[in-house]
C-alpha cells in the first residue's frame, strides 16, 4: 500500500506545487509509515524533506499544551475545575467577575468566552508569557459568558500555558521539554527559532505569478508558544499520537479519555464538538479526534480514531494534507460514504419568539432570525433561507438539492434566554435592532494600507463600493451597519476611529493600523 501512497503523494506534491511535506501514520503501538516529500526550500534546490524535517505546526501546538497540563493534573498540581485565579492570583479581564469563574477545563475546551486573536509578532524574551498575562490579558473583553458555548481562542491556550508556568515556576518552553518532549523522545519539538535553525527546517513559501517565493520573515512571539508557535516533525508528532492511542506511565488512561471526551457541542449535524483541545467528530460512524494548524504558509493536521488505534499527522509548507489524511483514513478503515439527508423534526413554534432578532458574528457577519408565523427563516448577509428543525435548538437550511448549507444552534442560558447562536460552528451575539443602521462613512478617509507590523491589508473605494485588498486578491466589502462590513474571505470587518488614524479590525480580534495618515476620522 505504501509504495502506491508514495507515488500518489509525489504526484500531488508536484501538481499542487507543494514545496515541502511530511507524513506519519500510527497504527496500534507502532509508527507504520513516516516519510517526507519535496524540499525545505525551492531556492537552489533546497534540501530533501524527511520525516525529521522541522515544520512550524501552528495550532497543533494546542494538544501538546493540553497534554502537559493533564500531566500536571495527574500529578495533583492542577485541578481542571478550580478557578485559575486560585493558581494565578493576579489573573483578570475587563470583566473581573467573569475572570473569577474561568477554569482550566474552560480554557482547554474553548468555553471561556475569550476572543480569538493574539499578535503574530512580539517579544521573544523568556518572560514574554508572563508580561502578556499581566499587561494584555486584563484588556480582553469576553464575547460570551464563561462556560456557555464553544468559542475558539488562542488567548485561552496562552493563559492555560501560563497557569502551568506559574504553578511550576518553570518557563513554559523548559516545562514542555521536561514534562513531555524529553520523556517521549521528541528531540526536535521546540519553540525557539534560533534552535530550530540548527536542524533541517522547511521554510514557508508564498505562491506568486512566477512561482514560489521563500517567506523571509520568521514570525516570533513567545507569548504564543502555548497556542500556535511550536515546531515539530512528523516523526516526533507520531510519538505524541502513539501516547494518545496507548496509555503510558507518562499520562494516565483517565486523562487521555478526558481529553478525548466531548466537553461542549458545536451545534452541527455531524456531532462535532470539542474535548480538551481535540475536536471530536463522528466521521462516517467512527468516533474521531482531530486538530489543524496554520501559521504563515504552513498547514498541519492530525486525525485519530482511538478505538481503532489509528492516527495520521501531516505537515506542509503550503496548504496541503487535510484531504490526504481523510483519504488514507478511509482506505485503512475501509469507511464508506454515509451521506443521508438530515432528519427533520416537527418544530416548536412556541420557541421561535425567543430566537428572533439580529445577531453579529466575527466570521459569519450579520444574521437575522425571522418568525413569519408559519416558518422560521434566516437572513444571512443579504440572503434569506428557510430553517428546518433537526433538534429542539438546532436548525438547518438546505440548498436546491436538499443538502444542508447552514446549521444554527440557539444557545439558552440559565434563564432560557437566547442571546447567542452558533452558526456553522461560529459564535454570534445578539444585537439590538436599533444598532442596525445604514453606514455613514467618509470613504476618502478609510482608503489606504493597514498593517500590524507583519500582515498588511488595503482598502480602496471604487464607485462608492469598498474593497479589501489581500496580497493580489480583491474582495467586495458588503456594508452591514455602522462601521461594519462583511467579506466572504475574511469575515467581519470593522473600521474604527482612533485618535490619530483609523484601525481595521478583522474578525473582531485582529487589529491593523492605517499607515501614513496622521488624522483621518470616520
Amino acid at each position: 500500500m505504501f509504495s502506491t501512497l508514495e507515488h500518489y503523494i509525489q504526484e500531488q506534491v508536484v501538481s499542487q506545487a507543494v514545496p515541502g511535506f511530511s507524513l506519519a501514520i500510527v497504527k496500534g503501538q507502532e509508527v507504520v509509515y513516516c516519510n517526507g516529500f519535496g524540499v525545505t526550500h525551492l531556492e537552489d534546490g533546497g534540501v530533501p524533506v524527511t520525516a525529521n524535517t522541522l515544520f512550524r505546526i501552528g495550532s497543533l501546538s494546542k494538544p501538546l499544551t493540553a497534554t502537559a497540563i493533564m500531566i500536571l493534573v495527574d500529578q495533583g498540581k492542577l485541578d481542571l475545575d478550580l478557578p485559575i485565579i486560585e493558581y494565578v492570583p493576579f489573573f483578570t479581564l475587563k470583566d473581573f467577575d467573569a475572570a473569577r469563574k474561568i477554569t482550566l477545563r474552560m480554557l482547554l475546551s474553548h468555553t471561556t468566552g475569550l476572543p480569538d486573536g493574539t499578535d503574530i509578532v512580539g517579544s521573544r524574551n523568556v518572560d514574554a508569557l508572563e508580561q502578556y498575562v499581566r499587561r494584555d490579558v486584563p484588556e480582553l473583553s469576553l464575547i460570551a459568558p464563561p462556560g456557555l458555548l464553544f468559542s475558539y481562542s488562542n488567548h485561552g491556550f496562552n493563559i492555560a500555558g501560563y497557569v502551568a508556568e506559574y504553578v511550576t515556576q518553570t518557563y513554559f518552553p523548559v516545562l514542555m521539554q521536561d514534562l513531555l518532549f524529553k520523556p517521549l523522545g521528541m528531540s526536535r519539538t521546540l519553540y525557539d527559532p534560533l534552535m530550530a535553525m540548527t536542524f533541517p527546517l522547511a521554510l514557508g513559501h508564498e505562491k506568486t505569478e512566477t512561482g514560489h517565493t521563500v517567506v523571509r520573515p520568521f514570525y516570533e512571539n513567545a507569548a504564543n508558544y502555548p497556542s500556535w508557535f511550536a515546531m515539530s516533525t512528523a516523526a516526533d508528532y507520531a510519538k505524541f499520537l502513539l501516547m494518545h492511542l496507548n496509555a503510558t506511565s507518562l499520562l494516565s488512561a483517565t486523562a487521555i479519555r478526558e481529553m478525548q471526551t466531548l466537553q461542549v457541542s458545536r451545534y452541527n449535524l455531524q456531532q462535532l464538538g470539542c474535548g480538551l483541545s481535540f475536536i471530536t467528530e463522528d466521521y462516517k460512524g467512527t468516533p474521531t479526534i482531530r486538530h489543524g494548524g496554520a501559521i504563515g504558509t504552513y498547514t498541519s493536521f492530525m486525525l485519530a480514531a482511538p478505538e481503532q488505534q489509528l492516527a495520521i499527522v501531516t505537515l506542509a509548507s503550503q496548504d496541503y494534507g487535510i484531504d490526504l489524511a481523510y483519504e488514507i483514513f478511509d482506505q485503512l478503515l475501509k469507511t464508506t460514504p454515509d451521506h443521508k439527508e438530515p432528519e427533520v423534526m416537527i418544530p416548536k413554534p412556541a420557541d421561535w419568539e425567543r430566537y428572533t432578532g439580529y445577531y453579529l458574528g466575527n466570521q459569519s457577519g450579520l444574521v437575522q432570525i425571522i418568525n413569519d408565523g408559519q416558518q422560521l427563516k434566516i437572513h444571512l448577509n443579504g440572503t434569506e433561507m428557510m430553517l428546518y428543525a433537526h433538534q429542539d435548538n438546532l436548525y438547518f437550511t438546505q440548498d436546491t438539492d436538499e443538502n444542508p448549507i447552514v446549521t444554527i444552534g440557539f444557545v439558552e442560558d440559565e434563564n432560557e434566554d437566547v442571546d447567542y447562536i452558533v452558526l456553522n460552528g461560529q459564535t454570534c451575539k445578539r444585537i439590538e435592532q436599533e444598532q442596525v443602521t445604514q453606514p455613514t462613512i467618509d470613504w476618502s478617509a478609510v482608503e489606504g494600507t493597514y498593517s500590524n507590523g507583519s500582515i498588511s491589508f488595503g482598502l480602496k473605494v471604487v464607485n462608492n463600493q469598498l474593497f479589501l485588498l489581500d496580497e493580489d486578491q480583491e474582495y467586495t466589502c458588503h456594508p452591514l451597519f455602522g462601521p461594519f462590513f462583511f467579506t466572504e474571505e475574511q469575515g467581519l470587518l470593522e473600521i474604527r476611529e482612533s485618535e490619530y488614524r483609523n484601525i481595521l479590525i478583522v474578525q473582531g480580534s485582529w487589529e491593523f493600523d492605517q499607515l501614513g495618515i496622521e488624522s483621518s476620522p470616520i
